[in-house]
């Protein structure tokens, strides 16, 4: 469904010239009263609402109250005279309007604007449907690298107590040798063996049984094709999202994306790692001990790689820790940090023939570092 423009003013020459100057550009609605246009919202998919200031009834700036109120994803504009000006600017301090034009508008400024307009709106649906696939892949994924993080926990220390148990087994038997007769205490305990012995052989297939989870869990859904993205288009993405999150806020981010590399992959797992790395990064740097927390983040192409770099001047990871970063349990079997979130992207990238890797870039910082095949490398693979 297409996005229209919605022009309310109770002139109705204004109308026509709107739809006149406007119409080729964008599909255009229109409205010669704040009802007929609340009406017209109702009814359609109204991604940018522009309205004039004074109207009987209900003015401009009310009308787009109730339309943030009502349908908060549109983006508002509003038409004024010079005489309306302080109203119009209270209105965007408040957050009810995002822009306002002076009377008499521009043909070629009006256009400028709804296209930038159209453009926000189209980033805002885009950056929505890209959270809820997030959400649920994230779902997925975390399920599968918890379950993994769980077998991994499991495994070891099982094979540890089946190796022991048969070390006491054998223990037992030489004891028993040397006794004279059977002793009813040496009988009891090879029947506890044996009970304990049991137990180890079921958990051990409930270790396999999590690994085969793990493995079915882990499959990407067949009906989500890959496709061309930019890495600096999902930065900016996640950066959105961190915002929205109350994130951001919290480390100053530095981003540089100079060179926009490209990579064949399915557009949520992209911006999932980067919003993953983005707010391991802010999270770390929030933490930082006296001066401004600071996170960089970086988009390149070193050696045909396409590269998404995310530092930050947060506590320093010792040599010997880096690699438990990525898993999702730490010291106890509990959780740690971002360890999921970093687990999951790891697998990710992984899977799109990547890695994902972290080290000091300098004294000061740590730095995540994501390398992918380069689009046009993996095409001329295919």
């Amino acid at each position: 469904m297409t996005a229209h423009v919605l022009f309310v003013d109770d002139e109705e020459p204004n109308l026509v010239v709107f739809e006149a100057v406007c119409g080729a550009d964008f599909p255009v609605l229109t409205a010669s009263s704040a009802a007929a246009g609340l009406q017209l919202m109702r009814e359609h998919e109204i991604g940018v609402v522009l309205t004039d200031q004074r109207m009987p009834g209900m003015t401009g700036i009310e009308l787009l109250e109730k339309v943030e109120a009502d349908y908060p994803d549109a983006i508002r504009l509003l038409i004024t005279a010079y005489s309306d000006l302080q109203a119009a600017e209270d209105a965007i301090n408040r957050g009810h309007v995002r822009r306002y034009m002076r009377k008499p508008w521009e043909p070629e400024v009006l256009r400028a604007e709804l296209r930038d307009a159209i453009d926000l709106y189209n980033l805002n649906t885009r950056v929505k449907q890209l959270e809820q696939r997030l959400l649920e892949t994230e779902r997925a994924y975390s399920l599968s690298v918890v379950a993994s993080g769980l077998a991994d926990e499991l495994r070891n220390p099982v094979g540890w107590i089946r190796n022991n148990l048969t070390v006491i087994e054998t223990s037992i038997t030489a004891a028993t040798a040397a006794l004279e007769e059977a002793n009813p205490n040496v009988t009891r305990a090879r029947g506890t063996l044996a009970q304990v012995e049991n137990a180890v052989i079921d958990a051990r297939d409930g270790v396999k049984r999590i690994l085969e989870l793990t493995e079915e869990m882990a499959k990407a859904p067949e009906e989500v094709e890959t496709e061309i993205v930019d890495l600096a288009d999902a930065v900016r993405i996640a950066l959105r999202k961190a915002e929205s999150s109350g994130l951001r806020g919290r480390a100053l981010i530095e981003v540089t994306t100079g060179v926009e590399p490209k990579v064949m992959a399915t557009r949520t797992n992209i911006v999932q790692i980067a919003l993953n790395l983005l707010a391991n990064a802010i999270q770390r740097a929030a933490t930082r001990e006296g001066g401004q927390g600071i996170v960089r983040v970086t988009t390149a192409m070193v050696g045909g790689q396409a590269v998404l770099d995310v530092s930050d001047n947060g506590p320093r990871i010792e040599a010997d820790q880096m690699d438990a970063v990525f898993k999702p349990f730490g010291v106890g079997g509990r959780l740690h940090g971002a360890g999921v979130g970093l687990a999951i992207s790891k697998r990710i990238a992984e899977e799109l023939g990547g890695q994902l890797e972290v080290s000091a870039a300098d004294a000061k910082e740590t730095r995540f570092r994501l390398t992918l095949p380069a689009a046009n490398k993996r095409a001329g693979k295919a």
